[in-house]
């Protein structure tokens, strides 16, 4: 009997064992979480971009003829006047196609005077042969001649004329040609780059052949950063935006400006190519001598300011379904059930436990996002750590932890 009571006692304290084990397991561990306070502060939202330095106005130095580069007045870096000479091709070649336009063009006019004396002379003979005509003493056949010779002296004449229209086109081209073995600069700047040295030959450009480009002259006093905008922010960009610049090679200083220009056709880049990008023009309000064309530069378009707004810790703010005591949407059926699958939350603490609260949301920048509604000054949030966050629901147990404690405390 006494056995018997032993062996009860044992089955039932196991079997408290097991219940209790059981009980244990079915409840929800507690999950660490960060908490932060929400606040009024300014808030803006900004476009990222990145891109280059490039001068708003600079000239390609192209060659009209073909030559060899015989002096180079210039060389890379160097300030410019315009009208100052740039290079002076090879001359000699071009020197003697003008010198013999000029000595055709002088017996195209001397031709010319020659054709006017003898149209002269045939006038004269024409007449005196219609007097005689007239008073019978020549024959038909002998005016008929002189005519024909009247005519004759017309045509040369008018011949000698386009003789000398070509002669002095010719000419044009030829002094025109020559003047173009001097190339001067066509804007005051400086002298970006240069592409030439003395002996190389330049080509002239032809309607499928672009001309050789002998260098570059920039007019460095207004600068513009050209940056790549994703076509899901180029939307919130307006002309005269303003705009924070950092140009990687010179990290002490940040440059302001606005934005000019907004591209009107996207492109791909190579290593992007399912992302669409927009060229974006802004001009820098206070360049300084130490930019350089091509410096890289990373731009802040502000398309959006908010200021004194409540605003939470933008990691704070997921995506969950509603919960049943939220509120439904107006519309019936599935198209408005589909809406709301998810909707904008944050997570409070209430005893211990945490509770989802639908918010609805404005501006967001790097590290925060507005609230419009569903939360006040100075309630906390949870804020992370992520993979808590990820997988918090309504109602989970949660326990505060200290910023920076290892999550595998998580585990204990």
């Amino acid at each position: 009997m006494k056995r018997a009571i032993i062996v009860i006692a044992v089955l039932l304290a196991l079997g408290a064992v097991v219940f209790f084990s059981i009980r244990a397991g079915d409840r929800k561990k507690a999950i660490r979480i960060y908490l932060e306070e929400v606040e009024h502060r300014d808030i803006s939202r900004l476009v990222k971009a990145s891109g280059e330095i490039d001068p708003r106005i600079k000239v390609n130095l192209s060659a009209h003829v073909i030559a060899r580069i015989e002096k180079l007045f210039v060389e890379e870096g160097d300030s410019i006047e315009v009208g100052d000479p740039v290079l002076e091709l090879e001359k000699e070649a071009f020197v003697a196609i003008r010198d013999r336009a000029v000595a055709e063009l002088s017996i195209a006019r001397s031709r010319l005077r020659q054709a006017e004396i003898e149209l002269e002379d045939n006038d004269l003979k024409l007449q005196r042969m219609q007097r005689l005509a007239d008073e019978l003493v020549v024959s038909s056949e002998q005016l008929e001649s002189a005519q024909l010779q009247h005519k004759s002296a017309e045509l040369k004449l008018e011949q000698s004329r386009e003789a000398v229209i070509q002669a002095q086109a010719s000419l044009d081209k030829a002094e025109d040609d020559l003047s173009k073995t001097t190339i001067f600069a066509p804007l005051s700047g400086r002298v970006i780059e240069l592409r030439a040295e003395e002996g190389e030959v330049v080509v002239s450009g032809t309607m499928n052949n672009p001309a050789s480009v002998i260098g570059i002259i920039a007019d460095l006093s207004e600068i513009l950063a050209v940056v790549d905008v994703d076509e899901t922010e180029v939307a919130f960009l307006e002309l005269g935006q303003s705009t924070e610049l950092d140009v990687d090679a010179l990290p002490d200083s940040t440059y302001t400006g606005r934005v000019v220009e907004i591209g009107s056709s996207g492109f791909q880049r190579n290593r992007q190519p399912d992302v669409t990008f927009f060229k974006v023009k802004v001009l820098l309000d206070d360049p300084d001598e130490v930019l350089r064309p091509g410096m890289s530069v990373r731009a802040r378009m502000n398309t959006a300011e908010q200021t004194d707004v409540l605003v939470a810790p933008i990691q704070a703010v997921v995506d969950r379904p509603p919960l049943a005591d939220e509120d439904e949407p107006e519309e019936k059926g599935d198209e408005a059930v589909e809406e709301q699958d998810e909707i904008r939350v944050v997570f409070v603490v209430d005893d211990e436990v945490a509770r989802q609260r639908a918010v609805e949301t404005g501006l967001s920048d790097e590290t925060h996002v507005e609230i419009v509604s569903g939360l006040e000054a100075g309630e906390k949030v949870v804020t992370g750590p992520y993979r808590s966050l990820k997988d918090l629901e309504d109602g989970d147990p949660i326990k505060l932890r200290k910023q920076g404690s290892d999550e595998n405390e998580d585990e204990d």
